[in-house]
């Protein structure tokens, strides 16, 4: 499997396809799968410290224009976008069919529960086997707790979705007590949309690569991010 490097963080170049076939696939340990977007490598550009735990993962899915667009102007282009809600959405497909267990943790009360009630009515055979809210402490109790929960769910795809960087710190802090999951994916506001809270694009304004202009319309506090997403997508190597 291929890769380039944008700001220190590793991207793997594949498709979808081939993502959701490594991520099933790996035997041994969890395979950890991050997304990272414009935003994301923008913080990896100021803190070198976020790339290396991004690198850490075991995947490193395209998500977002502005990665393609970098990636092609540093002379080194991606096959696809790998957007981590379309990962997320391959993953439950997978999951209903093949018959394994999935574990939602993340947004605020109620969000991961309405998103697992909407996720059954469009793959009624999936089992959603727990769900966790993801304003809990950063405590020791509270990790405790959210651990022992998981143990009891026996998940085979846990999805964590706190946002970033604090789904990756998560993630590699647990690591270690989650030798039983098959599948760990960050992926950010994904259960918002699975809930219904937040409109998603049009297929037409994803396929033409506008769903941030879209995000930043509907979301208008997103336009802070706008001259970040233009440092990156116009990024070019220094010679």
């Amino acid at each position: 499997m291929s890769h380039i490097y944008l700001h220190g963080v590793r991207i793997d170049n594949l498709t979808m396809e081939r993502a959701l076939s490594l991520a099933c696939e790996r035997a041994g340990e969890p395979c950890w799968v991050v997304t990272p977007n414009a935003l994301m490598l923008d913080a990896c550009r100021k803190h070198p410290a976020y790339a290396e735990l991004l690198n850490r993962a075991s995947l490193s899915l395209p998500d977002g224009a502005g990665v393609l667009l970098a990636a092609r102007h540093a002379k080194s282009p991606l096959r696809e976008r790998v957007a981590g809600i379309d990962f997320g959405e391959g993953l439950m497909s997978l999951a209903e069919k093949e018959g394994m267990r999935v574990f939602l943790l993340g947004g605020k009360e109620g969000v991961a529960a309405r998103a697992a009630e909407r996720l059954r009515e469009r793959y009624p055979r999936l089992h959603v086997c727990g769900c966790f809210w993801g304003y809990f402490e950063d405590s020791a109790e509270q990790s405790e707790r959210l651990r022992y929960v998981l143990t009891q769910g026996k998940p085979d795809i846990l999805l964590v979705c706190l946002g970033f960087p604090r789904q990756e710190l998560w993630t590699a802090e647990n690591l270690p007590y989650l030798t039983h999951v098959r599948v760990i994916a960050n992926l950010g506001g994904t259960l918002d949309v699975w809930a219904g809270d937040v409109q998603r694009a049009p297929v037409p304004v994803q396929q033409l690569g506008g769903e941030w202009a879209w995000r930043m319309l509907h979301q208008p506090k997103r336009l802070a991010g706008l001259p970040a997403l233009a440092r990156i997508a116009f990024w070019r190597e220094r010679e």
